[in-house]
């Protein structure tokens, strides 16, 4: 059996070297096929598959949102105490949630992304530390800090950054332990880890007693004997109980940590990988009709094996020898391709998935590449093996006696082509569209030559509005009597700047409805807008006059008045977020202007209805800069002039994500950008393998039907005659594909739908435009050869007989 194992093989190869372009073209066709899709699938299986570094990450849980599209979810301190209070399904309960950290005491203050974290964190999660240990919950309070290797790194490695000082606002933390690099909860960024009640002024904070106050994610491990169903039914059970009036919008559900980390990208990486396998069965596809119309060559030969005694099983095996040794040449350079591909998907944006740090093509990923391989060599020689091998050699050395049969092979593997490259062009150019809308969709704001960073002010030092509102105010006036500048302010929040705030509401002379709408919440400086170029539509903006000891006002999106005023004039009219006055009346704000509106959530969440406050009246420790460069001013060269009036002020107060709005607004476009590239990219394959192989089965088909284009020509037929002849043959083939293309983009178009922006999935331009573009390439492809047999010279043809 060895024996004759390896004499097939010695016979393949020697069969290859004796058709150099044949062996070369299905190599490289493989080697396309099987990369791409191998580079893909690593990573898939980085995101999705492979299990979390946690012990027993299947019971690792999460509280949130059960309802469709709406799975992540947060909690306010009360809350999370209610809830661990009253679970048995549950253990280990935490909640944490990110926080900016200034590091000072060398030089220049240093922002740090951190986690304050209160309950049993490093239990639930289970990870050990490489190197110390980690605070439990008995030291709720106490000033420790656990770093990431990241930090740990930068502080020097070594046990000798155990006991160091580190003082992050303005407060001494003892570093306890170091935790592994794969250990990257809430984030990847995040670089320390401090007990929440540790903070200046925890205990008596909104997020430690304002129920409303949601800023946490709570997780935790189902208890042993517990599953994630009874978990859910036992929260269900609980609800009534937990849930005040402030907490009726209080999503109470349960989901595995895995899930909540791959919510958004889960849908985009199969669809990719779903396209990416249809680019590999059009590969295969073009490597079949290169097989068969190869038979045509072998005809003689197989013909005389079988008459010399040959059974039909030794030729299928020497047959698929053959097919699966191409196949494993075309998956070794599929797994080069793949290394180098899988850094270019990094590039175009899959660096910014969730764990994209574990993707690497390792063991699991060549035993896939392996898999594909083999099923891809076994797929592609089966048929034209079983189809050689069938006959009688008589019929076998018959001229000509098999090409029916293969012709009819070959136009299923035409309309099988443009059936496939149909749904991916139509995929593709869906997504092109999406991401085309989402380009030129308008921000509501002037981003060019704006500079931008986010601050946080150490809270030991700002613990009262006043010392808040005054480093705002000497801030943005220092940076406004700078020729460089012309534009400045603060804001909660940024377009794409990740720190958003929502709030119920409900407007004066209405019932106080038991579950309120909320709105985006921005509290800013005076000249934020101004610096943004927020076009005015009507009052004014907000001015130094709007103080705290002022009458509460805010300037509204035009979408807020829309939704809150429908058809009535929104300029003094009046809303409460909560809250009483000292009278104990509801405290009211009151609208005095309308601005655009300015998608903060990104431009795929689209624009919400939007507050803005003064920050006097919502003073905050945490806030975005946002200054205007003078005309012609590179506004990255406004960072320098940034640092030196914030030392001026504070020192100790640090500057973070500095860059440019524009840069803001294109990192928001990431991921949109990634799925238009990639599915783009598989379109244009797609669309030139089916081309190349309409233009071989009909270059082919020409060849064999020589004889028969002379006969008909010597009869008188035109030139013409022919051409249309075999261009019409190849058009009702495609036109069978693109009948059948079109039924499986409509059967697929709701997987689509999550994916784009503004549009939906059965976009009537788009899937005309494809089909015409296929039409015309399958048209192209089939008049070259056409046009070849319309140019046979009849009288050569009839002498060769």
């Amino acid at each position: 059996m060895l024996s004759d194992v390896s004499m097939d093989v010695k016979y393949a190869l020697r069969t290859m070297r004796q058709s150099p372009v044949f062996t070369v073209a299905a190599v490289l066709v493989l080697m396309l096929g099987i990369g791409v899709t191998t580079a893909l699938f690593s990573v898939v299986d980085a995101v999705l598959l492979r299990p979390l570094p946690f012990p027993e990450p299947e019971r690792l849980v999460v509280l949130a949102n059960e309802k469709p599209g709406k799975l992540l979810a947060r909690y306010s301190l009360p809350n999370y105490e209610d809830i661990a209070a009253r679970s048995t399904q549950m253990r280990s309960m935490t909640a944490y949630g990110q926080r900016l950290m200034n590091l000072s005491g060398q030089g220049d203050a240093e922002q740090l992304r951190g986690a304050v974290v209160v309950g049993d964190f490093f239990g639930a999660f289970g990870t050990k530390p490489m190197v110390g240990r980690t605070f439990v919950p008995e030291e709720r309070d106490a000033r420790l800090a656990v770093i990431s290797h990241a930090r740990w790194m930068k502080e020097g490695g070594g046990a000798g950054v155990l006991g160091r000082t580190m003082t992050l606002g303005g407060q001494p933390y003892t570093v306890i332990g170091v935790m592994p690099p794969s250990f990257d909860v809430p984030s990847h960024t995040t670089e320390v880890w401090v007990p929440f009640d540790s903070l200046p002024g925890a205990a008596t904070s909104e997020e430690r007693t304002q129920r409303g106050f949601r800023s946490f994610s709570v997780a935790a491990r189902l208890a042993p004997g517990a599953t994630l169903e009874s978990a859910r039914h036992e929260l269900k059970s609980l609800g009534e109980a937990l849930l005040s009036r402030d907490d009726a919008t209080l999503a109470l559900g349960v989901a595995r940590y895995s899930d909540s980390l791959t919510h958004g990208v889960s849908l985009l990486l199969w669809v990719l990988l779903g396209a990416v396998s249809l680019v590999l069965l059009l590969a295969a596809a073009n490597v079949a009709h290169l097989q068969l119309a190869r038979a045509a060559a072998r005809q003689r030969e197989l013909g005389i094996r079988v008459a010399l005694g040959a059974g039909r099983g030794r030729l299928v095996r020497q047959l698929l020898t053959e097919s699966v040794l191409l196949a494993l040449m075309g998956g070794v350079g599929g797994v080069l391709l793949a290394l180098w591909t899988t850094d270019v998907l990094m590039v175009l944006g899959a660096d910014k998935l969730p764990r994209a740090g574990e993707v690497v093509v390792h063991g699991r990923v060549l035993l896939f590449a392996l898999a594909v391989t083999l099923t891809t060599g076994v797929g592609v020689g089966v048929v034209p093996a079983l189809q050689r091998t069938q006959l009688s050699p008589a019929t076998v050395l018959g001229r000509g006696a098999t090409e029916k049969s293969r012709g009819r092979t070959h136009a299923a593997l035409v309309v099988a082509e443009v059936a496939l490259a149909l749904m991916l062009v139509t995929g593709a150019g869906l997504m092109l569209k999406s991401f085309w809308r989402m380009y030129q969709a308008d921000p509501g704001l002037d981003p060019v030559g704006v500079f931008v960073a986010r601050l946080a002010l150490p809270q030991v030092s700002y613990d009262t509005p006043e010392r808040m509102e005054a480093f705002h105010r000497e801030l943005t006036a220092r940076l406004a009597a700078r020729p460089e500048v012309v534009g400045v302010g603060v804001g909660d929040s940024l377009p794409a700047g990740g720190s958003i705030s929502r709030s119920g509401y409900w407007k004066e002379g209405t019932e106080d409805p038991p579950v309120r709408p909320d709105a985006l919440i921005n509290a800013t400086t005076p000249g934020f807008l101004e610096a943004l170029r927020v076009p005015l539509r009507a009052g004014r903006l907000l001015t130094e006059a709007d103080g705290a000891n002022t009458p509460r006002v805010m300037v509204v999106s035009e979408r807020f008045a829309r939704e809150v005023f429908p058809g009535e004039d929104p300029l003094g009219r009046r809303v409460s977020f909560g809250g009483d006055d000292a009278q104990g009346n509801p405290l009211w704000t009151t609208v005095v202007g309308v601005v655009a509106d300015v998608a903060y959530a990104g431009v795929e969440a689209g624009h919400e209805p939007t507050a803005y406050v003064p920050m006097a009246q919502e003073p905050t420790t945490d806030g975005q800069l946002a200054v205007r460069a003078a005309p012609g001013l590179d506004p990255r060269t406004l960072e320098s002039v940034v640092r030196e009036e914030l030392r001026a002020v504070d020192s100790t107060v640090a500057l973070a994500r500095v860059g440019t709005l524009e840069e803001r607004l294109a990192l928001d476009l990431g991921q949109p950008r990634f799925r238009a590239v990639l599915l783009g990219a598989f379109g244009v394959l797609a669309l030139v393998l089916a081309a190349v192989g309409i233009y071989g089965v009909m270059s082919y088909s020409v060849a064999q039907r020589t004889h028969e284009m002379g006969v008909r020509l010597a009869l008188g037929a035109r030139g013409s005659d022919v051409l249309w002849l075999v261009v019409g043959q190849a058009l009702r083939r495609v036109g069978l594909g693109l009948g059948l293309g079109l039924l499986g983009a409509l059967a697929a178009h709701r997987i689509m739908e999550g994916l784009l922006y503004g549009m939906g999935a059965l976009d009537v331009p788009v899937l005309a435009g494809v089909a015409l573009l296929l039409l015309g390439t399958a048209w192209l492809a089939s008049w070259l050869p056409a046009r070849r047999a319309a140019n046979v010279d009849p009288a050569s043809v009839l002498r060769r007989g």
